[in-house]
């Protein structure tokens, strides 16, 4: 292969060639200079000059343009095939995500948590972060799968704040039972009745005890 002996490459190429050659390196490899020290970028190179092809570059803005226009809508329907069954017609943009797929779901009420939702295409679970453009979707199949289960996690919590919201039953004081003290005195005067000083002392500590448990 042939190469010009002038030209821009060719002056660029010299004066590189001289200044690298003009002197060995002063400064080890592992010299650092703080980027606030640095005044300049070293001697200014020639810049490179070559053909704009603007018909080219038209060409392809043209190209990009009605392709654009082509692929401006996503007309999906999000399918339930599970009980309560639904399917939601709607367009999205080749730009959105998975993720804004199932914010539409939970939108449109049909679920209450993104973590509850999965999406399926195709048999393979969609990520989040996929974008439609990356789906490859075709017109004739353009149906989104949709599961919903909800989270374990967040219905244990949310029982748990209806539990803590209700409010609690009321109830009732339970009437203290009136105890027979006279009948109990008389029963123990009646065992002990040659010693009513033991009875005496029973009967006080029945007493106390009742006392203490109030």
């Amino acid at each position: 292969m042939s190469t010009s002996a002038s030209g821009p490459e060719h002056e660029f190429v010299s004066k590189f060639l001289t200044l690298a050659t003009l002197s060995g390196p002063k400064l080890p490899k592992s010299h650092i200079k703080p980027l606030t020290e640095v005044a300049n970028l070293g001697v200014p190179l020639p810049t490179l000059k070559y053909k704009y092809k603007q018909n080219h570059a038209k060409k392809l803005k043209l190209q990009h343009g009605q392709q654009g226009q082509a692929e401006a809508v996503v007309h999906l329907t999000l399918k339930r095939i599970q009980a309560p069954k639904f399917a939601i017609e709607h367009d999205f943009s080749p730009s959105d995500t998975v993720l804004q797929l199932k914010q539409q779901l939970i939108s449109e009420d049909k679920a209450s948590h993104l973590s509850e939702i999965k999406l399926l295409l195709k048999g393979k679970v969609l990520h989040d972060k996929l974008f439609l453009s990356d789906l490859k979707i075709e017109p004739a199949n353009s149906t989104i799968t949709v599961m919903i289960k909800p989270n374990p996690a967040i219905a244990k919590e949310s029982e748990v704040t209806d539990s803590t919201s209700s409010p609690s039953p009321v109830t009732t004081p339970v009437q203290e039972s009136v105890v027979p003290w006279d009948d109990i005195e008389a029963l123990l005067n009646d065992k002990f009745k040659n010693d009513r000083p033991v009875a005496k002392q029973i009967m006080d500590r029945l007493q106390k005890g009742w006392s203490l448990t109030k």
